[in-house]
């Protein structure tokens, strides 16, 4: 029954199949072994907990969602198209991550939970990285919008803000902050 050949990434993807496919409650560190055919302790080996095995799917889920060609503005679109692809993106992943994922996070420790957080810290930050990318892609913006004070990083910041308040609000048309942005970056 012991298969010597399962890596970490194998685990990771198996474990992702039982979350998308029977449920977050049905994964467990016993339910993956059999699922792969080895010992519970090897995968004890990756994954000293579900806590960590449960975080180590969010971190593969986010992933996924962050690093398909988030950073990568295609032809000529405008900055506020990209904030566009990237809000609704977020929109829909969201709603599988709270459906999929919260039940599980609710159980875990506090020390556990923030864990997590840093991982969501960290695809926050390569998103905020893609934002400015894309700021300095768009030639239509004039370079008289930025300012000592109204800097691209106070603006992504700003961006963020309002961006997650409307992903908190489960908003899912953009269209009014669309405007908003066009408003401050394209009119001279």
């Amino acid at each position: 029954m012991n298969r010597v050949v399962t890596s970490k990434e194998e685990l990771i993807k198996a474990a992702r199949e039982i979350v998308f496919e029977e449920g977050a409650e049905k994964l467990n560190i016993r339910y993956l072994a059999k699922k792969c055919g080895i010992a519970t302790g090897s995968v004890y080996n990756y994954f000293p907990s579900k806590s960590e095995l449960i975080c180590a799917v969010v971190e593969e889920f986010w992933r996924r969602v962050f690093h398909q060609d988030v950073c990568k503005i295609q032809g000529d679109i405008s900055f506020v198209e990209f904030f566009e692809t990237v809000y609704l993106r977020l929109c829909s992943n969201l709603q599988d991550f709270r459906s999929i994922f919260m039940s599980q996070f609710e159980a875990m420790k506090s020390s556990e939970k923030e864990k997590g957080r840093l991982v969501e810290q960290k695809y926050m930050e390569h998103v905020k990285n893609g934002f400015l990318l894309a700021l300095g892609q768009d030639k239509k913006i004039p370079d008289t919008v930025w300012t000592d004070t109204f800097t691209k990083e106070k603006f992504v910041a700003f961006l963020f803000t309002n961006m997650f308040s409307m992903l908190t609000d489960e908003e899912r048309d953009c269209s009014y902050f669309k405007e908003v942005l066009n408003r401050i970056l394209y009119v001279t």
